[in-house]
């Protein structure tokens, strides 16, 4: 059996004992257990986060589960975050000219004592940087410096291009003071990729070796994954692999006394590695000039502060706060803010936890720009939007405990529990999710969107006669309705964007047998059919075109797969005094009769993982009528 236990760290976690999975602790939602063990070839049709869409030679879709690399757990369907490490290789060839600088490579060569190289490199490996042990090894070194000796190199990348590459070693790595190295590579040089990361994997990879378990929860879970990917996918940067990339030769050992590190926005006194510093720094910047772009101003001075990774070596008198030295010695943050007349100044106290030091940025960056941070619903929300947002990514991706925490919680009965007016304790991290997920909702959202950034505005500025009530009061159960909906259906990859309700379309009862028309994409949540339907009213409907689930899904019609992905779906929508209800979804299909569950506004939609419709592609023309039958 494996046991799940919820932890502070937000994990459920389970070990083999003996070829069985045994629980570490109290049990949260019982237990699940393995009911069958797979082995599956195939094509890779998606990934999502830590979920690999495969489909095999028969043809057979299956959903993985694949703890990421770094992750501590893989999210279950139901919320629950389990320990289960899987053993991920991802290989492919790739041109030397295409490496990026600040990837990590390795291979055999000649070198002397003087930096310079010998022959031609008769294969480079591509490797992850984590856990790479950066360096030249020389088993045996010549006597006199100008003498070549055989010797592995694993370095970062300087520049690249036919037939020659140079790498570069961090100063503390040197080569005999040598931190810059060339080597000639040979035309018919063999090049291979050797990953355990999943950003490495692009749909339409080939699945050579997959060994899974199915649970009793249904989920499947990879232990071991080999993945062949293409030529061009084993060279791309991903996510903030290019920014890591970018300082990957600076010295990531770190200070033993701390020093200024500055930027346009920001000045702190740290003791982070300089790799580290200018990371965090570069980090900052791009989130700061996010926030710029969205609210349209930027802070009047700079956030200033400590981060701080060991308190030993900050000399005493150095952190004067008592209250921001307690929050780092639990590994956490405070941004202090202060007012005075026109004057404003924002000081951070906070661990070296990328996460935590942006949260506490975006409060400082809100009350340098604004004045205040707003209600406390409003900061903490607008900190965790900051903490996570990335330029051009409109998809959901937080932390996999929070939001496991959120799919498998009761929600909050009203929206008006979630924002508070004025001050309040910031509360758990619990009470951070649910403000993260109102603030992304109505930042995201393009039926709210255009009303939130001044609401918010208007709050850090303390407009008097500005709520949440005045702003969204006229479309309460609108709001109300469409919250629900995003927490039901919320996951890493949701979109938000996607899935906005089509309040401003049209709905009609049909005379007689006329029939009415609709476009339905398969990218997008609920759509209008634009059809009025009467309870236990029978309708035909016939849908022609086709579409796809998934970026190197096959195409299919109305009708989907054998699994249902990709079938059309039907629901009505009812207006009550009190908002609006859902009906249960019902199939449609490509071609047939259903019968009205309800009267209301009928919706439609192609059948896939609320969490997958970004890479989803196509559309249907659907045909409606009132049938005679």
């Amino acid at each position: 059996m494996i046991s799940l236990v919820h932890r502070p760290s937000f994990l459920l976690r389970a070990a083999f004992v003996a070829g069985v999975l045994a629980g570490l602790g109290g049990t949260a939602r019982g237990q699940v257990s393995i009911v069958e063990r797979l082995a599956i070839e195939g094509t890779v049709e998606s990934v999502a986060g830590g979920r690999v869409t495969v489909r095999d030679a028969a043809g057979k879709r299956h959903e993985v589960r694949v703890q990421p690399q770094g992750e501590r757990g893989v999210p279950l369907a139901d919320g629950r975050l389990l320990e289960f490490p899987a053993d991920v290789r991802v290989t492919g060839g790739f041109d030397v000219a295409k490496l990026k600088p600040g990837q990590v490579v390795t291979f055999a060569g000649r070198l002397n004592r003087l930096g310079k190289s010998d022959g031609e490199l008769a294969a480079i490996t591509l490797i992850d940087a984590a856990g790479a042990t950066i360096g030249v090894t020389m088993p045996t070194e010549p006597e006199k410096a100008a003498e070549f000796a055989a010797c592995t190199v694993t370095a970062a990348v300087k520049t690249a291009g036919k037939g020659r590459i140079v790498v570069e070693l961090p100063q503390d790595k040197a080569f005999h003071r040598k931190t810059v190295l060339p080597f000639k590579v040979a035309e018919d040089a063999t090049t291979r990729l050797e990953s355990g990361d999943l950003k490495r994997i692009e749909p339409g990879a080939t699945v050579t070796r997959l060994e899974a378990v199915r649970l009793s929860s249904g989920d499947i879970v990879a232990k071991t994954l080999v993945v062949e990917t293409a030529a061009a996918a084993a060279v791309k940067e991903k996510g903030d692999e290019k920014l890591a990339n970018k300082y990957r030769a600076l010295s990531d050992e770190p200070k033993q006394e701390p020093r200024l590190v500055r930027s346009a926005h920001f000045a702190f006194l740290t003791d982070v590695s300089d790799r580290e510093a200018k990371i965090i720094i570069d980090k900052l910047e791009r989130m700061a000039g996010l926030l710029e772009k969205y609210f349209g101003r930027g802070p009047a001075g700079p956030i200033e502060g400590f981060i701080v990774r060991d308190l030993a070596v900050f000399p005493p008198g150095t952190l004067t706060e008592a209250a921001g030295v307690a929050k780092i010695r639990e590994e956490a943050g405070v941004c202090f803010n202060l007012r005075l007349g026109n004057q404003r100044k924002a000081t951070l106290y906070s661990c070296a936890d990328h996460g935590v030091i942006q949260h506490e940025c975006t409060h400082g960056f809100c009350h340098m720009t604004f004045g205040s941070t707003g209600p406390t619903w409003l900061a903490e929300g607008v900190a965790e939007l900051g903490n996570y947002w990335k330029e051009g990514e409109a998809a959901v991706d937080v932390e996999p405990g929070v939001m496991g925490y959120l799919q498998k919680a009761q929600p909050k009965r009203g929206l008006l529990e979630i924002a508070v007016p004025g001050r309040t304790p910031s509360g758990t991290w619990q009470d951070y999710a649910w403000r993260w997920a109102l603030c992304h909702m109505l930042a995201f959202n393009p039926n709210y969107a255009d009303r939130f950034k001044p609401l918010a505005i208007a709050l850090m500025e303390e407009q008097p006669g500005v709520s949440f009530e005045s702003v969204y009061g006229p479309v309460a159960k609108q709001v109300s309705f469409e919250y629900d909906q995003f927490l039901r259906h919320v996951g890493n990859g949701y979109r938000a964007d996607l899935a906005a309700w089509p309040w401003k379309a049209r709905f009609r009862k049909p005379q007689g047998e006329a029939s009415l028309k609709a476009t339905v994409k398969a990218k997008a949540g609920w759509q209008a059919s634009g059809l009025e339907v009467d309870q236990a009213a029978r309708y035909a409907c016939e849908a022609t075109g086709t579409w796809q689930t998934a970026a190197a899904g096959a195409p299919c019609s109305a009708a989907g797969d054998a699994a249902g992905r990709g079938r059309l779906e039907g629901a009505v929508l009812a207006e009550t005094d009190g908002g609006f209800t859902l009906s249960a979804p019902f199939v449609l299909g490509e071609k047939g009769t259903f019968s009205a569950p309800a009267a209301g506004r009928l919706v439609l939609r192609c059948a896939d993982d609320w969490t997958q419709l970004g890479d989803n592609d196509g559309e249907v023309e659907v045909t409606l009528r009132r049938s005679a039958d």
